[in-house]
């Protein structure tokens, strides 16, 4: 610890980072209270014996990731202004290219003024702007004029889910910005963007021109993101392809990128100065190249714009750079601390960025992992006499590798199925086969062509064309590895302590050779991963109770019904407008995935509208379900005909409210389709029905209590029930018709009902007003407890032997 005290001290620096952004109260007070005792620790360890210096140097890192993290909460006007809602008028200027998509546009500006409430109001914090309707692009620097309305970036509040609110704040956002027409925008000439951007933005204004007149689409998108850092015009098509490969890292510029850059300038001054006998004899050529090399590695980061995720690699780089030139390329570990020490001195915030811990932990894992298997792979010195040189060293640089691959995809793997829910098999073939001819050739060859092409326009053309060539061959590889389906499979996912334990195994497995204590340690680890299966294959598998889960999904409906013993079933998947969200694969999956559930053996489509429809798609596709019930409708909309090609293409018995007329019993809990009717005038009868009116409805009873899903019924529908199930309907726990709307929850409609629960689904601060004070106070009158999911998340009800037990996600 002593010879390494960075190592440590990195650590305090995280648990204090940690400590302040989830323990500590954020506000002036606490912050002045640590920054005192901050003070007062530092006085004293002065004054302190030597030996116990180094404890108080561990616990002033310790409040100085408190105290940096506080500092990073600092107050946001209009984080603030945002949660009201309000239409503002804004001048902004843009910072990033426009993602254009369907006429959809999505932009990243900085507001320059903000006029509400006829105040004007000079900020300088950055937004992010959707444009509904009629999006049209714009140049980097130009100054906008629009109204939008603000709101915050919210969550899924569900378990499992992925903090949008955190990652919109570590890239430095304040809130969000909706135009409902493009056309509205009104652009007002060349904006400023500050100093280095400025300067910057007339190099890669140019570059950006001249992939868009050279190249096709989808090269143009993988050379934006490759050279310039930019991946607005990624595909969603384009994006999975990369993804199922395990490949995806490429197309954000990270320490890959910064390190093929070092070393091939460093490898070329290396070779150049070598020449110069004069230069050998008065110093080392290594430390000079390494410093020179700082200057490209530099270039790069600024041809990038800067961007977050480029600045923290090229801090790696030079911290990397740093240990050649003072002689300490040894201390490794040391110099990785260092790096991170520096990122997070720069933003604190960075710990929580999923392409910074991915960044070091790739490094770690091939630090800690590769030499051992390198070493196994290390040809015998018989076999280097037998073979030729050249095929040595061909050899030796395959098996550097493929060891330093398998260790940072082994290192990853609990991180990457954590984030992305899915290992991608062919991800060391691809790595092995294809990295290098993206990193030496194509991204090499993308840098040239942009550098000359301010000398010699007719060389760039030729470099870059040769580059598009070779990515033509690299993306037909790619697509004929990725269009297997056993290429890449949705896995489930991780909780924190499971990470730790498989880091722990790593940890304990790499010493148990040489310490007794490794041994016992590695011991109580398996013991550990033992119970952990055994608890979730207990939990879903041998479940003895009713458990209903009403998902948060936004405006819209879902929930999973776990019945005893081993089967589920899915009620409604969600969904959005946006075809680019897909609510089944973002949310409800994800949510799937950290219960350890793959399978679902039912899913129920109470009506085909979006917000109930779309996220059924993903689910259907990749949880092997074996029924579909629906109400019999059909629309012609893309997103139902989406849905039946799956059920189709899968062989999913498909299930009508005829074939549904007769109750069910699954796991032991009762399932009756009470509406549409299932009868023979159940035709005529519901033609005159509005289709949410046409809902399926469900009820499930079990011994601890009964659960009715109605679907968007409103008042007719409502009416229609009543009449024809009467106290039928009689259950427990309601899910609010139509999320809550005004002409639901009718007087009669919750007479027959008279549930002592009603969980309403919907988006806090919707268009629509969902739920309606009118509704809220029939609710109240009725004497039933009203929980929501905008206010509490997923809502966990379980229907056991000592009646109803319910939990809220955010309680």
């Amino acid at each position: 610890m002593r010879h390494r005290p960075l190592i440590p001290a990195l650590f305090c620096l995280i648990g204090g980072i940690l400590v302040g952004h989830t323990l500590i109260p954020h506000g002036p007070y606490p912050s002045l209270a640590v920054s005192i005792l901050f003070g007062l620790l530092l006085i004293l360890s002065l004054l302190v014996a030597p030996s116990y210096r180094f404890a108080f140097f561990f616990l002033l890192f310790f409040l100085a990731g408190i105290t940096m993290d506080l500092a990073r909460h600092g107050r946001s006007e209009l984080m603030d202004l945002a949660a009201e809602r309000p239409r503002v008028k804004l001048e902004a200027t843009l910072l990033e290219p426009v993602t254009i998509l369907e006429g959809r546009a999505r932009f990243v500006v900085r507001v320059d003024r903000l006029t509400y409430q006829e105040k004007g109001i000079e900020k300088g914090e950055r937004i992010r702007v959707t444009v509904y309707e009629h999006g049209q692009e714009f140049p980097v620097g130009e100054k906008l004029l629009f109204h939008a309305r603000l709101g915050p970036f919210l969550n899924f509040n569900n378990p499992g889910r992925y903090d949008h609110q955190l990652a919109m704040d570590v890239r430095g956002l304040s809130c969000a910005a909706s135009v409902s027409d493009g056309r509205q925008i009104v652009p007002m000439g060349k904006g400023d963007l500050g100093f280095p951007l400025e300067a910057l933005e007339e190099v890669r204004r140019p570059v950006r021109r001249f992939f868009a007149e050279n190249l096709s689409q989808r090269n143009k998108a993988i050379f934006e993101a490759l050279v310039l850092g930019e991946r607005q015009s990624m595909t969603r098509e384009l994006r999975e392809t990369f993804s199922i490969s395990g490949l995806s890292h490429v197309l954000a510029v990270s320490g890959l990128h910064i390190a093929v850059v070092a070393w091939l300038c460093y490898t070329v001054l290396k070779k150049i100065l070598s020449f110069s006998s004069a230069i050998i004899l008065r110093a080392d050529i290594r430390k000079i190249s390494a410093l020179l090399t700082c200057f490209p590695v530099v270039a790069y980061t600024a041809l990038t714009g800067f961007q977050v995720s480029a600045e923290r690699a090229m801090v790696m780089g030079l911290c990397f750079l740093f240990s050649l030139v003072i002689g300490r390329e040894k201390e490794v570990w040391s110099t990785l601390a260092l790096a991170a020490l520096l990122v997070l001195a720069l933003d604190p915030h960075a710990v929580f960025s999923v392409s910074a811990q991915l960044s070091f932990l790739a490094v770690a894992g091939i630090l800690t992992l590769a030499p051992p298997i390198y070493s196994r792979l290390a040809l015998s010195p018989e076999m280097q006499v037998i073979s030729s040189r050249a095929l040595n060293r061909l050899y030796l640089y395959v098996a550097g590798l493929f060891a330093a691959t398998v260790a940072a995809t082994v290192f990853l793997l609990p991180v990457t199925t954590y984030y992305f829910h899915r290992v991608p098999l062919i991800t060391i073939p691809a790595n092995i086969a294809l990295v290098p001819v993206l990193g030496l050739f194509i991204l090499c060859l993308g840098l040239s062509a942009s550098f000359i092409l301010f000398i010699s326009p007719v060389a760039a053309r030729f470099l870059l064309n040769l580059g598009a060539w070779v990515l033509d061959r690299l993306m037909e590889t790619l697509q004929f590895w990725t269009r297997f389906d056993w290429a890449a499979i949705w896995g489930i996912t991780p909780r924190f302590y499971e990470i730790l334990l498989f880091y722990g195994l790593l940890f304990f497995l790499f010493f148990s050779r040489r310490f007794a204590w490794a041994k016992v340690g590695l011991a109580a680890a398996l013991s550990i991963s033992g119970l952990d299966a055994a608890y979730w294959y207990h939990r879903n598998t041998a479940n003895e109770n009713l458990r209903v889960t009403y998902l948060d999904v936004g405006q819209g409906s879902a929930a999973l019904v776990e019945f005893p013993g081993r089967e589920r079933m899915l009620i409604d998947g969600g969904g959005s407008a946006r075809d680019e969200f897909d609510m089944g694969e973002m949310v409800v999956a994800p949510f799937l995935f950290y219960m350890k559930i793959r399978r679902i053996d039912y899913i129920v489509l109470s009506h085909p509208e979006t917000d109930h429809m779309e996220g059924l798609r993903f689910i259907a596709s990749h949880f092997r379900p074996k029924e579909f019930w629906y109400n019999g409708e059909k629309p012609e909309v893309p997103g139902f005909r989406d849905l039946m090609r799956i059920v189709e293409d899968k062989k999913i018995k498909a299930l009508t409210q005829g074939e549904l007329k007769e109750e069910r019993e699954i796991g032991g809990v009762r399932v009756a389709v009470l509406h549409p009717p299932g009868d023979g005038h159940a035709a005529a009868w519901t033609k005159a029905l509005r289709p949410n009116d046409k809902s399926l409805v469900l009820k499930i009873s079990h011994r601890g209590g009964s659960f009715l899903f109605p679907g968007d019924l409103e008042s007719t529908g409502e009416e229609a029930v009543s009449l024809r199930e009467g106290s039928r309907l009689k259950s427990d726990v309601l899910l609010a018709p139509h999320h809550g709307s005004r002409g639901s929850c009718t007087r009669a409609f919750l007479e027959n009902v008279s549930p002592r629960i009603c969980i309403i689904s919907s988006r806090g601060g919707n268009p629509f007003g969902f739920p309606h004070s009118e509704t809220l106070g029939r609710l109240q009158q009725a004497g039933c407890r009203t929980l929501r999911t905008d206010q509490l998340g997923a809502i966990q009800v379980t229907a056991g032997p000592d009646g109803l037990q319910v939990k809220g996600y955010l309680e």
